[in-house]
């Protein structure tokens, strides 16, 4: 308010100061009495975080059975599996012969993750609202995070078909990428196919990417109408459904899971889901799979301990494994998108 009426004088001023030379005949009175160009003063405002694209760690990695605790320093975890059940005898009228039990051992080392480090210096850290090196050091430790359950993904996803392994292809209209919607007369076909194969009937989960949720959610009266009939406060959150014995579960991070639908096989991880390489989601039992993690190391050199780097420099190590607790990927699947 003082700024505008100083302004407001210094024109009055000039305006009497021109008229004043006019009347005088002293014109270069006029451009004297000129008064200067002042500007509002520029404001910075900092927001109190960084910004950027939101990602949300997948859930679905908790219904694999959690080994960390045999594995808290990152020890190899073994797995022994039993072998062939014993023949049974129906009025046998001769002496019983004997099996001696065989089990098979599986030894499983713990991968190790490392972040790449961050280098911050010195001269980047003043002036700013927010613990810049607070903020990196979380997403070091979300980054791991994510591509452990990536490449849980695709630990848990068989190869290709074979003995306690079931593959199954959408049957559905095609939609607009050309595709086969996923329906649930395709988890009807999956029910049926791990029925036959002596799945447990208990733990099977099956986890599908975004686009194939919502094809099989939002085209079928039956879950359409589940969505219905929840209470309208404008809060849904369709992330898990329940049907003909599986727990469905949307993917909400991107695991890059593929179907060569030329070879019959999954995709190697990696591989530009294009061409005959097509979306998929897989199956798994939660107790015949299993999830071990270490604890999270930090690694830290501060400024005053990096004289040579001139800079704070901090990573993260983390180890874990993820996979099958039996040979042969036995009761995985997987499902896909045909065209």
């Amino acid at each position: 308010m003082f700024k505008k009426i100083f302004k407001l004088f210094l024109f009055a001023l000039a305006v009497i100061a021109g008229v004043t030379a006019l009347a005088t005949g002293h014109e270069s009175m006029w451009l004297i009495a000129a008064p200067p160009v002042v500007l509002d003063t520029q404001r910075m405002i900092w927001l109190t975080s960084l910004k950027e694209e939101y990602e949300k760690i997948d859930t679905w990695l908790s219904a694999a059975q959690d080994l960390s605790s045999f594995a808290a320093n990152g020890q190899t975890l073994i797995f022994p599996e039993a072998g062939a059940a014993p023949n049974v005898y129906k009025n046998r009228i001769t002496d019983i012969d004997s099996v001696e039990p065989f089990e098979t051992v599986h030894e499983v080392a713990l991968d190790v993750y490392d972040s790449q480090n961050y280098k911050i210096r010195n001269i980047y850290l003043h002036a700013i609202p927010f613990d810049k090196v607070q903020y990196y050091t979380q997403k070091s430790a979300d980054s791991i995070v994510k591509q452990e359950v990536e490449d849980s993904a695709h630990a848990f996803c068989p190869p290709a078909a074979g003995n306690k392994i079931v593959i199954v292809g959408s049957t559905g209209s095609v939609n607009s990428a050309g595709l086969k919607m996923l329906t649930l007369n395709d988890i009807i076909t999956l029910a049926r196919r791990c029925d036959a194969q002596g799945f447990p009937t208990d733990g099977r989960n099956l986890v599908i990417p975004s686009d194939m949720w919502w094809d099989l959610v939002t085209n079928n009266d039956i879950l359409k109408g589940q969505l219905e009939r929840m209470s309208h406060t404008g809060v849904i959150k369709p992330l898990i459904v329940e049907y003909y014995g599986f727990k469905i579960h949307k993917s909400e991070q991107a695991l890059n899971l593929g179907y060569d639908t030329g070879t019959n096989k999954k995709a190697p991880q990696g591989t530009v889901i294009t061409g005959d390489v097509v979306p998929a989601g897989f199956l798994f039992v939660s107790n015949c799979v299993f999830r071990a993690s270490g604890q999270f190391l930090m690694f830290r050199k501060e400024l005053t301990q990096n004289t040579e780097g001139r800079a704070h420099e901090f990573g993260f190590q983390h180890r874990f494994k993820s996979g099958f607790q039996m040979s042969g990927e036995r009761y995985g699947g997987l499902v896909y998108q045909a065209k």
